[in-house]
């Protein structure tokens, strides 16, 4: 697990750096690593999983994306803990996919989930405000089919 912890910090320092090839590599290494130490569905392995998806995601490779974020999503419904938010992160990457892509229904089918996890976790509406959930408003503007999430 510590060959893993310090390949995912490598991975992140690239990200930061803006050397996302290098990025890519240490990724992919973190989780085949993860997968053999931890099993596949540890939630390291939903994390390194989300962290693969936004980088197809910044390279424009929208359909990878969707693969990456999905696994991830599939591995932390699986370990959630009640009250857990983390979850939010991958619906939220999901939906900024579809957003790229203009599916304006799955954009608001994920957003809508991701609110409702964080309104059961006790967050106010300024808070989704802040975090960026409150977005479904804004979007039902812009596609009137969104109007019932928002």
């Amino acid at each position: 697990r510590e060959v893993a912890i310090i390949l995912y910090n490598i991975a992140t320092i690239h990200m930061e750096r803006g050397e996302e090839e290098e990025a890519m590599k240490c990724y992919r290494e973190t989780l085949r690593v993860e997968r053999c130490s931890l099993g596949p569905n540890h939630v390291d392995v939903g994390v390194t999983l989300q962290h693969i998806g936004l980088l197809h995601q910044q390279r424009g490779e929208l359909d990878q994306a969707l693969r990456y974020y999905h696994e991830a999503l599939r591995i932390q419904r699986q370990v959630e803990m009640e009250g857990d938010t983390s979850i939010c992160q991958t619906l939220n990457g999901i939906a900024n996919v579809y957003l790229q892509s203009g599916n304006a229904k799955k954009v608001v089918q994920y957003l809508a989930e991701a609110a409702r996890i964080l309104r059961r976790a006790g967050r106010t509406e300024d808070e989704l405000h802040l975090s960026g959930f409150n977005s479904l408003y804004g979007l039902a503007i812009l596609h009137p089919e969104a109007a019932a999430a928002a």
